[in-house]
């Protein structure tokens, strides 16, 4: 593995695309050395792992395909389109011996990595709510969508993984309910709560018919919300952190992105994904979302779309 600027753990040496010349395209306009548009050819390149952002109906034969040459995987967020897919591909890396993470954008990000820091010292008290919102506007704008399968699968699952991996706790009942009000055949707004391990709400709304990304955490004694540019800031105490300091507890902290460009410019690469991906494969770091976390929070998406099929709460173990 070779050192290539933000992916400093890994080189990207070979792309693959299904679609006649775009492989080819991304290959010469990134400087990669092979493109095909076969997947088998792509694993026979020789490559160490392999990055899967593709249509989601696709993935479970192509986590077999590779794991049956003994390549591991890191699937783009959602991991599979459904609970049962995701399984399979859990129990077949597992027969193989390889390894499968899933790139989701929140734990990417250099802010939210010291957030988890901030919460784990008790810098917010005791964690009480979270607040999802996430939504793409594909439909509205275009009539199409780019995953037409579930709402939740589709809108949610980011924001389910990085719950789990801020506050540590498992997802014990959900109730939900979507609407459709733009195409009859597809849902495109919908509601769900989660209470979690201790009693902790969490409220996810997702909506295909506007573009939002904002994410909150409150606890006792503070709180964080994130939304575009701007992170706010509430906490008990001081913290000095990697990217920067809250000094003044109980007093309101408002920070955008821009102020701290060369922090996070300093820190992106020890947060990109990739790269921790491949150092993982050489056991000298942690990966955020393995498989194992993957589908344990897959099993709370997948109960938000059977709670607004059958509008009930649904139970989890």
């Amino acid at each position: 593995m070779q050192d290539c600027g933000l992916h400093t753990a890994c080189d990207v040496v070979a792309v693959h695309d299904n679609t006649p010349g775009t492989a080819e395209r991304l290959a010469k306009g990134s400087n990669i050395g092979y493109a095909t548009e076969s997947f088998a050819e792509l694993l026979a390149y020789g490559v160490d792992f392999v990055a899967i952002t593709g249509a989601l109906e696709d993935r479970l034969q192509q986590v077999k395909l590779a794991a049956e040459q003994s390549v591991s995987c890191i699937v783009h967020a959602p991991v599979a389109p459904d609970l049962t897919t995701a399984r399979k591909m859990h129990r077949i890396c597992e027969q193989h011996g390889v390894r499968l993470g899933v790139y989701v954008r929140g734990q990417a990000d250099p802010v939210v990595e010291q957030l988890r820091r901030m919460i784990a010292a008790d810098w917010l008290g005791g964690v009480v709510a979270v607040q999802s919102i996430s939504g793409c506007d594909e439909l509205l704008r275009s009539g199409e969508v780019t995953h037409r399968g579930d709402l939740f699968v589709a809108l949610a699952s980011d924001h389910v993984h990085t719950t789990s991996w801020l506050t540590s706790r498992q997802a014990v009942s959900v109730t939900a309910q979507t609407t459709r009000s733009f195409a009859p055949d597809l849902d495109d707004g919908g509601a769900a709560t989660v209470l979690l391990r201790g009693n902790i709400p969490c409220s996810y709304l997702t909506s295909r018919l506007t573009r939002v990304n904002a994410f909150a955490i409150h606890g006792t004694d503070g709180g964080v919300r994130i939304a575009g540019d701007r992170i706010w800031l509430t906490g008990q105490r001081p913290f000095q952190g990697h990217l920067f300091d809250y000094e003044t507890p109980g007093i309101e902290q408002v920070l955008s992105r821009r102020d701290l460009h060369n922090a996070l410019a300093a820190h992106r690469a020890e947060s990109e994904l990739h790269g921790r991906f491949a150092r993982w494969l050489e056991d000298v770091d942690d990966y955020p979302c393995p498989i194992e976390q993957a589908v344990i929070d897959f099993e709370t998406v997948d109960a938000m779309t059977r709670a607004a099929l059958d509008n009930r709460t649904i139970q989890l173990d």
